[in-house]
């Protein structure tokens, strides 16, 4: 079980981090920062939201922009 686990380490410790890594990293060390990139609400999705998700999808909407 150790070899495995050293021989995944070092292949995972090889990647470089990402871009979007960098840039939380970055915005951890700032105040007054506020940030939106991860985590879920705490309220439900009203319901116009909703509606105009649904709407889209119907339309075929489904890529990113």
């Amino acid at each position: 079980m150790n070899r495995v686990r050293n021989f995944v380490s070092q292949r995972i410790a090889s990647v470089p981090p990402s871009g979007i890594r960098r840039f939380f990293d970055i915005a951890a060390t700032m105040e007054d920062v506020i940030s939106l990139g991860i985590g879920e609400p705490d309220f439900t999705t009203p319901e116009p939201i909703v509606q105009a998700g649904i709407e889209a999808l119907k339309r075929g909407e489904t890529h990113y922009t």
